[in-house]
């Protein structure tokens, strides 16, 4: 049985699904070879090469002047089919990996160089594949955050932060952020997740209200619209709480200035975590 030419630096015996890159990798075949056989199947072609070795590539990338069955194929031909069939195998595992879950361009890049797939294939594939429509950053940004707003209450900040650690871009995460979430959107999401936060810290205290303008904001919400609906969502006061408002430490009194001063802390800008209800 003829055996299809193993991917460069590919070890016999692995999977195609799952290949480490070598640091032995002999490259693209630099000499000629004879040509035995040509099949044509829908828009794949495949190259039958003396020596028990098989190239498939797409119809499209066959060079021009390609021998006959027989004849031989020049040093130049023969690197061309190998970096044809190359470009299709990369492409047909990256099709695999957006099968399963969409991801930034620049992790698909480094999944595809990290299985040994040679640099050269996998630049040609990621360029086409965004030319053609089929996937790029935008789209991986804009349907991240459709996604992830369905099961959390955050804000445009937390988004926007969450794609650049993906490696989107600074511009478009940001970008992507605002037109997922508009302000009146925001503004809902925020007194949904001040709602939940005053359910957990079980309480209506001063460093209550502390708490959920923390938890706002490290959700990702402006600090201004964090204060305010935190008030605008403070459950009624009980007997203890009544208390301290006689002895004048009311929440709109000397209670800012605790507000504020977590507003300002930078550690009340961390994850919003999975604690939404």
């Amino acid at each position: 049985m003829l055996n299809r030419p193993k991917h460069p630096g590919r070890r016999h015996g692995t999977s195609e699904e799952a290949q480490s890159s070598s640091s032995q990798q002999p490259g693209l075949p630099s000499g000629s070879a004879r040509l035995l056989a040509v099949r044509r199947e829908g828009e794949t072609v495949r190259l039958e090469i003396a020596g028990g070795t098989v190239y498939e590539l797409a119809a499209s990338s066959v060079p021009p002047d390609l021998p006959l069955p027989g004849g031989e194929l020049s040093a130049e031909q023969h690197r061309a089919v190998a970096l044809a069939a190359e470009r299709k195998r990369a492409a047909r595992r990256l099709f695999s990996l957006l099968d399963r879950k969409l991801q930034p361009v620049a992790r698909l890049r480094s999944r595809l160089l990290d299985e040994g797939y040679l640099p050269e294939a996998v630049t040609f594939v990621i360029d086409a594949m965004h030319e053609q429509g089929v996937h790029s950053d935008q789209r991986f940004a804009d349907a991240w955050c459709r996604d992830y707003l369905l099961s959390r209450a955050v804000g445009r900040r937390y988004l926007e932060n969450k794609l650049r650690a993906t490696g989107i871009s600074a511009d478009l995460a940001r970008q992507a952020s605002l037109d997922a979430l508009d302000t009146r959107t925001e503004d809902e999401l925020a007194m949904r997740a001040a709602v939940s936060a005053w359910r957990r810290v079980r309480g209506n205290e001063q460093k209550d209200l502390a708490k959920v303008v923390r938890s706002l904001v490290s959700r990702g919400f402006p600090p201004a619209l964090a204060s305010r609906v935190a008030r605008q969502a403070r459950p009624a006061p009980g007997p203890r709480w009544g208390r301290e408002l006689d002895a004048g430490n009311g929440i709109d009194g000397a209670s800012d200035d605790l507000v504020d001063d977590l507003v300002d802390d930078p550690d009340a800008t961390g994850d919003a975590g999975d604690d939404e209800d």
